[in-house]
């Protein structure tokens, strides 16, 4: 009884152990071993997403929940579709926020809009 607790255990262990490994691979990892793929009628782009700020840089609150996003240089305002090429599945977002201040990411969705198009983690998209 008590070897098969054990095992168990160590199961668990060894899971959260690959699981904390898999997500904590960064954005030097993403970029070296992605590529954009699927047809775009835009650009194709890095996005990732957030849950939580208090204020946006235009002023609005910030809506985890809502369809906007941050980008260094659109207007606020700027309307712009993004499309999850995995799956075809797309939004509009307004452009209220800005950053994101990683190189290389072009895109930082709310959450809601993340979520809306399937997005797991950081990703090429398709941006019109």
């Amino acid at each position: 009884m008590r070897s098969s607790f054990r095992i168990v255990g160590l199961a668990a262990v060894l899971f959260i152990a690959s699981s904390a490994q898999a997500h904590s691979r960064g954005f030097a990892w993403f970029f070296a071993h992605s590529k954009p793929h699927g047809a775009c009628s835009g650009q194709h782009v890095v996005a990732t997403y957030y849950f939580s700020g208090r204020r946006t840089a235009s002023g609005q609150a910030f809506n985890s929940g809502g369809y906007t996003a941050a980008h260094r240089t659109l207007p606020f305002g700027s309307q712009v579709t993004v499309t999850n090429p995995d799956n075809g599945r797309s939004v509009t977002v307004v452009i209220n926020d800005r950053g994101p201040f990683t190189h290389g990411v072009t895109l930082d969705l709310a959450h809601g809009a993340a979520r809306a198009i399937g997005m797991h983690g950081t990703q090429w998209v398709c941006m019109n």
